[in-house]
């Protein structure tokens, strides 16, 4: 059942100025209270079955202090409906920056990163977990400053239970495969900030799918284009960012407070061995004429061994004959695969450096660390060409050509 909320103009001295948008739970306005010279958001709740997750969202909320979140004013009953009054924040939401934008450089993304890392790393040191960080429920400031918005369906140790078993609560796009299966942790914040960054860099989402069962299947196999295909000249920390993200088991992933350092750091991330610098040993030496006559007699005599030892000496030598070694022969069990794919469209193919094509998916083979070139094409599609590409811990790469304009 849904509160009518049209008619409200005016709360706790908050007049509503103008609409700014409507969530799972409620509607957000941009209000002014002229008492104290402040602009706000006020949530109205319009589902009445969510007063209690709404109730919770505010105590949550009202329990953070951190530069990259939204401040929590005050929460309250304006005659049957509850409310939330917020800190007004200026900018756009970050999934319409970066509709704008297309994709993002490195450099922006990984300061979006480090803000979003930061405000993660404080919510799990209080055991708040997120559990919907996705663009939406983020804005960035002209600045480029980043706030989070929503805590709506967010968790800590206190927070009853509010979802039904066999159901699920997020974003299907930016869900753990862990979440799924009702297995949930603060873990789970990072893989979803990690699929938010891929999203971020390549306008791409890692996992998509035309149904849900489709989607949560690929989501929990793990299996993803590897960004750096898609942006050929991703830096370092990127690379170190989404390999330790995008992992099935969380255990393997950073935690929102070593992505804060990665990013932060101005230092590459995997810095050289550090050489020790060599002190020269000082000896005193005091010459006399003495000590200087034997110095040049012990000169001489050196000299005249080493032109002894330089003049060639006539000897027979024997014939020698030259031991060939056997080649051994290559392992091929060691050998790895590379499998290449074009999702769409389906008569694509592949062209390799000597000219000839070949049916998809392809297979190279080779050890981890081998760069393979090629070209992908299609009629009615633009070809594309890919150098470098690498055997690392992604064994399959799946690519999307464009239709030519």
């Amino acid at each position: 059942m849904r509160y009518d909320s049209t008619h409200i103009k005016e709360i706790a001295g908050y007049h509503l100025a103008e609409r700014l948008g409507s969530g799972g739970m409620g509607d957000v306005y941009k209000a002014y209270n002229h008492t104290l010279n402040r602009t706000a958001a006020v949530k109205i709740l319009h589902q009445k079955d969510m007063a209690e997750r709404f109730r919770n969202e505010a105590y949550i909320q009202s329990s953070v202090s951190h530069p990259n979140i939204a401040c929590l004013y005050e929460y309250l009953i304006a005659g049957d409906t509850p409310c939330i009054i917020m800190e007004y924040v200026e900018g756009e939401s970050l999934d319409t920056y970066l509709h704008k934008k297309g994709k993002l450089s490195n450099e922006e993304t990984e300061n979006i990163l480090g803000q979003i890392a930061s405000a993660i790393a404080y919510l799990h040191s209080k055991e708040i977990l997120h559990r919907d960080i996705k663009p939406q429920n983020f804005k960035i400031h002209a600045n480029g400053k980043v706030t989070m918005l929503d805590f709506g369906i967010s968790k800590n140790k206190y927070t009853p239970k509010l979802t039904q078993m066999g159901f699920v609560v997020g974003t299907t796009e930016y869900m753990a495969p862990e979440q799924f299966q009702q297995k949930v942790e603060l873990k789970s914040d990072i893989w979803s900030l990690g699929v938010l960054a891929y999203e971020l860099l390549t306008s791409y989402l890692p996992f998509e799918a035309d149904n849900p069962i489709t989607l949560r299947s690929k989501i929990e196999q793990g299996g993803f284009t590897d960004p750096k295909v898609l942006v050929p000249q991703l830096s370092e920390k990127l690379k170190i960012f989404f390999d330790r993200t995008l992992r099935l088991n969380p255990a393997g992933r950073l935690s929102a407070a070593e992505i804060v350092t990665l990013f932060n750091s101005n230092k590459r991330p995997a810095q050289p061995l550090k050489r020790v610098k060599k002190i020269p040993l000082k000896i005193k030496f005091n010459p006399n004429r003495k000590t200087l006559t034997i110095a040049a007699l012990v000169l001489l005599f050196i000299v005249a061994v080493i032109f002894i030892a330089k003049k060639p000496a006539e000897k027979i030598v024997p014939e020698t004959r030259q031991v060939v070694k056997p080649v051994a022969p290559v392992r091929t069990e060691n050998l790895q695969k590379l499998t290449i794919n074009v999702v769409s469209p389906a008569n694509a193919e592949i062209v390799l450096p000597n000219g000839t094509a070949h049916k998809l998916p392809y297979e190279f083979r080779g050890k981890e660390g081998d760069k393979f070139d090629f070209t992908l094409r299609a009629e009615g599609y633009e070809t594309q060409s890919y150098a470098g590409i690498e055997i690392t811990t992604s064994k399959s790469y799946d690519y999307i050509l464009e239709k030519i304009k």
